[in-house]
């Protein structure tokens, strides 16, 4: 009884620590984002990131420069210091790691953009995937974010870091919520559900 016990809390141990692996190598990555941006703002370096979530970025990352690091604020700072050999170009983050850098985004097409290359190319990503894009204007030193086409500009690094918290990590459901949402499938012209 006590080898079965003992067995089932240590498999219940492995699984929660690589469950919860990913999430928190994320979480980390988003303190240290935050941390990069506030700096990189503040001194108006230009910097782009691409969070991938669901949509598969392996063409965008092909594009880069691979990487398989922590996403350390050092390495960011880095990475988009001026003139750096991979300045130019975005960092994507999968799982909370850096998977490559100076990676060539697609372009937004809408005419009505009068923003600069990062903002347009980070539009055009999150046009054409679920990522969450993080820009720093090298201009005005301005942190933005675009998630689903959407550009929110001006952001301070707390509000970022809230963004991408929201945006990325997982959220649990509660019990109460998923009573208050029940799952109802179509039976039919005048059937009764």
């Amino acid at each position: 009884i006590v080898t079965s016990l003992g067995g089932r809390v240590a498999e219940q141990l492995v699984l929660e620590d690589i469950s919860t692996g990913a999430s928190s190598d994320l979480e980390q990555a988003i303190d240290e984002t935050v941390e990069a941006y506030a700096e990189m703002s503040k001194n108006r370096v230009g910097a782009l990131m691409v969070f991938e979530r669901g949509t598969d970025l392996s063409n965008i990352i092909s594009s880069g420069t691979p990487f398989q690091s922590p996403g350390t604020s050092e390495l960011l700072k880095n990475l988009f210091y001026p003139n750096a050999p991979l300045h130019d170009g975005a960092v994507v983050v999968r799982d909370g790691r850096i998977a490559a850098a100076a990676c060539m985004l697609p372009m937004s097409e809408r005419m009505n953009l009068s923003k600069g290359m990062r903002h347009r190319a980070g539009i055009g990503m999150s046009e054409r995937s679920d990522a969450v894009v993080a820009i720093v204007s090298e201009e005005t030193g301005a942190i933005s974010t675009v998630v689903n086409g959407n550009l929110r500009r001006h952001l301070s690094p707390e509000t970022l870091g809230r963004i991408l918290r929201n945006e990325l990590l997982p959220r649990e459901e509660t019990n109460q919520s998923k009573r208050k949402h029940p799952l109802l499938f179509w039976k039919g012209r005048g059937a009764k559900p």
